[in-house]
């Protein structure tokens, strides 16, 4: 097969719906049909393959969606009192110390098993934030998740944080000092997977307009590019180096892992190469060639194809196979001239895993596991940090800023 070796020139946009306008084959593009990556299967199947249009049938809501009835609200506030009133800090938040009932929690534990086995994703709906502050909202989560996914991965270069509040900055004055990512704007998010096992979402707020998680199968993108481009899945399965974030990178790392038992692991982002506004990609990131462009496009353009915009009320925790599902959102509260307007839009993010039901995923994703997962103490113990709230009365301002050295992807 032959590769391109030819440079993008130039600063690529983020928000560019084509990374690569080249539509014709030529000499440094060349489409190749008719192969099957060494070590996949030619076509995945199962419950995580699906395209969008599936899950906008209202009939199948009760599938994805554990409703937390009013009972269970109570028992949930019950656990939340039993659990402040053991004055311990949020890191010890578990089964044990947040007690709910073998019927809720079975409901729960259904949650990991859809997201590692079944389609990818679920939502947890009832929970009513107005009825708790946001320090409370926060323990809810923790709680509720200690029985889907136990372990809590760290957000934050430091390896401390093992949350992030999700909300936008951009009328914040400083806002254009802070180099703001992607997800912390008003801004549309373009497709990407974070850094863990599954991703969970907690909306204390929600947007007037737009906003919408959008999530996509990327067992249902491999499908559809093996069979008309092959070429790009190639491309894909080679070794990228990816900056993930602002002090490590990854160097040889393939994007597209076939997991033992044919599970699909699909790790990507466009930010790392295109940068964001006035931060560039990081100069030391060797330059991305036309193909790889191309199968970057390819894989947006396909994503937005087959995506579901998850539904949302104030209160829904979502949780999403980072691993195998792709995730972008819409952009939200802007003025005709996309210009941002103040929004209410605020979500609390935890990077989960289930060391039940985890897959067993290759070593050279062995850096992900340990760096998320694995100990932040010389004692080999772990220790987590919790913003409950972004209000933080030691600041100029009163309050963090969003994402200040996440991990974020996007």
């Amino acid at each position: 097969m032959a590769a391109t070796t030819t440079s993008a020139p130039g600063r690529i946009d983020y928000y560019a719906q084509s990374l690569y306008s080249n539509t014709t084959t030529s000499d440094t593009i060349t489409k190749v049909t008719g192969e099957t990556l060494p070590g996949f299967p030619s076509q995945y199947d199962g419950e995580r393959v699906w395209t969008g249009s599936k899950w906008l049938d209202p009939s199948l809501q009760e599938t994805y969606i554990v409703r937390i009835s009013k009972d269970d609200l109570l028992e949930i506030e019950s656990a939340l009192r039993h659990f402040q009133g053991l004055g311990l800090p949020p890191g010890s938040l578990g089964r044990d110390t947040f007690p709910l009932s073998q019927d809720l929690s079975d409901r729960l534990r259904q949650v990991s098993q859809d997201c590692y086995n079944g389609r990818g994703f679920a939502i947890v709906r009832g929970i009513s934030p107005g009825r708790f502050t946001d320090e409370e909202n926060v323990l809810i989560f923790g709680g509720i998740s200690s029985y889907i996914a136990p372990t809590r991965g760290f957000q934050d270069v430091h390896r401390e944080l093992v949350t992030c509040h999700v909300l936008s900055e951009d009328m914040r004055p400083g806002s254009k000092e802070q180099n703001l990512r992607p997800a912390f704007t008003n801004g549309r998010l373009a497709f990407h997977t974070d850094v863990g096992d599954i991703l969970a979402l907690h909306a204390l707020g929600v947007s007037d307009t737009g906003g919408e998680t959008m999530i996509a199968s990327a067992c249902q993108i491999y499908n559809e590019m093996t069979a008309s481009r092959p070429d790009l899945v190639q491309e894909l399965a080679q070794n990228w180096a990816f900056f993930h974030s602002q002090d490590y990178y990854t160097d040889g790392t393939p994007l597209l892992t076939n997991a033992p038992g044919d599970k699909l692991v699909f790790q990507f982002s466009r930010l790392p190469i295109t940068g964001f506004r006035s931060q560039g990609a990081n100069p030391t990131l060797p330059p991305p060639t036309a193909k790889r462009l191309e199968a970057m496009a390819k894989v947006e353009e396909l994503a937005w194809k087959h995506t579901f915009p998850l539904p949302r009320e104030p209160g829904d925790m979502a949780y999403i196979n980072n691993l195998c599902l792709m995730h972008a959102r819409s952009a939200f509260d802007v003025d005709k001239q996309g210009n941002p307007l103040p929004s209410k839009r605020h979500l609390v993010k935890l990077m989960l895993q289930d060391p039940e039901l985890a897959w067993e995923l290759p070593q050279h994703l062995g850096w992900y596991l340990e760096r998320v997962y694995g100990p932040n103490q010389e004692d080999g113990g772990r220790v987590e940090k919790w913003q409950l709230s972004v209000k933080d009365n030691s600041l100029p301002d009163g309050r963090i800023w969003a994402g200040s050295g996440a991990l974020s992807n996007g």
